[in-house]
């Protein structure tokens, strides 16, 4: 099996397999979601074990959340574990991801610059966690910009906010979407020749991935996201 040679958080799960067998052999499916996910739960048990608990968070419209998680991937048919950014947004639950093989400075600035101007539109507030690449932590848990993110946070006019430490709750809803992004972008494990184009096709997958319905609201995601630009700022002039 596949999955086992795979990292752990980069496994199939039933939703996943459904969709794959949807996809992929329409004509030869002639069982529903929940069978699927009686079977894979039996087999897991056989295999390894996983729980995974879910917060839903609410916040309001325009504001956005970014952290990395780490995925494997095969450029060239050579095997890299990299990270991808993701830059979520709790009141519509889209989000946009890009893909690096680290997670430096450089891929923290080119992947926000990436998406905002594929967006068109810069969120008016976003939220981190104390990624080094931005802040840096002193006595008494007092915080410092770091000179290249303060200049680029200003650049592009966005407030930059913090959680505090052990708080994972304060930016539940893109840690949330870093395991459904690896779940259903990363799986099977992805091969390309081009990190650029990749990049590019996944700005496109995070698209698609807004036409289906908010899990609460009822409504798409695509119209959600439109009330959320319609709260975000505009490009600096030159952009």
């Amino acid at each position: 099996m596949q999955d086992k040679s795979a990292p752990l958080k980069q496994r199939h799960t039933a939703k996943r397999i459904f969709t794959r067998l949807q996809e992929e052999y329409p004509e030869l499916l002639s069982v529903g979601y929940r069978s699927i996910c009686r079977y894979v739960s039996e087999k897991k048990k056989e295999l390894y074990k996983e729980s995974r608990g879910y917060i839903p968070l609410s916040h309001p419209s325009g504001e956005a959340q970014v952290d990395f998680g780490k995925a494997m991937f095969y450029e060239n048919d050579t095997a890299i574990n990299g990270h991808y950014l993701s830059l979520s947004f709790p009141y519509s639950n889209a989000a946009y991801t890009q893909v690096f093989k680290g997670e430096n400075q450089e891929c923290l600035l080119e992947g926000l610059k990436t998406i905002f101007e594929y967006m068109g539109k810069v969120p008016y507030k976003i939220w981190f966690d104390n990624l080094s690449a931005a802040v840096v932590l002193g006595k008494n848990k007092t915080r410092s910009l770091v000179k290249q993110f303060e200049q680029f946070s200003l650049h592009y006019g966005f407030e930059a906010t913090f959680c505090n430490p052990n708080s994972g709750h304060e930016k539940g809803h893109v840690e949330n979407k870093i395991g459904y992004v690896r779940r259903n972008m990363f799986v099977p494990i992805p091969r390309f020749t081009s990190l650029e184009d990749y990049n590019k096709e996944l700005l496109l997958k995070s698209d698609s991935d807004m036409d289906r319905k908010h899990y609460i609201k009822d409504v798409k995601i695509s119209d959600l996201f439109e009330k959320d630009k319609k709260q975000m700022i505009n490009l600096p002039i030159g952009c």
